[in-house]
């Protein structure tokens, strides 16, 4: 008779959150979560709705894409407690990805884990059936390349342009920016949360379909037009 005594296996709380990547396929260096083409919306949202005025909204939101471009507060609470918000996002059309702030001036580490935070929210909703249109937000020129392989080519993908393009240097950076997307990933639209006036970009409008929505703060508490610029 075996003398070995059977203990069992103690399970180690998930404080990192590793449930949110469960079954992912990552990038070869950073390890970001691939987000598959089947979590990918095919359709154009018709209404864009920020997180927080959508949280509270009484009515319908089968049409409605839940986007998160303003102050991180507003959905920090996604972050916290991700589970918790999955049935409200399935009453959605889908979820445009979480634009945590990215700035050039923050250390690069900080700068990885709001990429990955943005990466990691979309594939566990997108792994939950929910529709994803990936948003691209990166920091500094370094980062890009890793970060677009998370993102599957040839499919809708959003970009939040509104408060950022406002200098001639921004412009110019938005436009590299935009060309290094079309050219790496060959979206068929690109969402845009603002508005892309100057003529610098019109080359650009050649090369991909872009659907605007004015920023939310224009229409003061209006429904969000369907194709503004």
């Amino acid at each position: 008779m075996s003398n070995k005594v059977f203990v069992p296996e103690k399970k180690v709380p998930d404080s990192f959150q590793a449930f949110l990547v469960e079954g992912a396929e990552f990038t070869p260096c950073e390890e970001y979560p691939i987000l598959t083409p089947e979590m990918i919306s095919k359709s154009i949202p018709k209404r864009v709705m920020p997180f927080d005025k959508a949280i509270t909204y009484r009515g319908d939101l089968s049409n409605v894409f839940i986007c998160s471009f303003s102050a991180d507060l507003r959905f920090e609470r996604i972050r916290r407690n991700p589970q918790r918000y999955v049935d409200f996002f399935k009453r959605t059309a889908g979820i445009i990805g979480f634009d945590y702030s990215i700035h050039s001036d923050m250390p690069i580490i900080k700068q990885k884990k709001q990429i990955d935070d943005n990466l990691s929210l979309s594939y566990y909703y997108g792994h939950q059936g929910i529709p994803i249109i990936p948003n691209i937000r990166c920091g500094v020129d370094e980062l890009l390349d890793e970060f677009l392989q998370a993102i599957p080519p040839n499919n809708i993908v959003a970009i939040g342009t509104h408060g950022f393009i406002k200098t001639k240097p921004e412009q110019f950076e938005w436009y590299c920016f935009i060309e290094k997307i079309i050219k790496e990933l060959n979206p068929p639209q690109i969402v845009v949360y603002g508005s892309l006036s100057n003529k610098m970009f019109d080359e650009l409008k050649t090369e991909s379909e872009f659907i605007f929505f004015e920023p939310w703060i224009y229409n003061k508490g209006k429904e969000v037009n369907e194709n503004g610029d």
